[in-house]
């Protein structure tokens, strides 16, 4: 999952930076600080790829095939805000996956990946709130 929230970090900084349009600043906001708490994301995913004995895989060759989203970049705000609620849902099935599957197997990864989880939640939340107000 740590390609997926990388994925999206590059995805909502470009929106950030590529949005325009007299509606834009509400949502270059939202694009910024979903960007950043993604990349939170990352960093606690990695520590936890450590802790368990492993590495985090950086290397951007591949990152896109790794990610359970796609990069899709969006030409128009609305398109923008689309194509990260389409990777936040995709991101939260994931992680429901991830939290089913270590129900009986690791409970301290379990328990930060259904934080994770919850902020994917508010993610979705606010982009289908910014597609209503548009």
């Amino acid at each position: 999952m740590s390609a997926y929230e990388l994925v999206c970090v590059l995805r909502y900084k470009r929106h950030f930076f590529m949005a325009k349009g007299i509606h834009s600043e509400p949502v270059k906001t939202e694009f910024l600080a979903h960007a950043n708490e993604e990349m939170l994301h990352a960093d606690r995913l990695a520590k936890r790829i450590v802790e368990l004995g492993g590495e985090p895989n950086y290397s951007p060759d591949g990152l896109s095939e790794r990610s359970h989203a796609e990069y899709i970049e969006g030409d128009t705000l609305k398109s923008m805000i689309k194509e990260d609620l389409i990777a936040e849902r995709i991101a939260i099935e994931s992680y429901r996956e991830m939290i089913a599957y270590l129900a009986e197997h690791d409970s301290t990864t379990q328990i930060m990946l259904k934080e994770i989880l919850a902020s994917e939640e508010e993610h979705a939340e606010d982009l289908a709130s910014l597609i209503d107000d548009l």
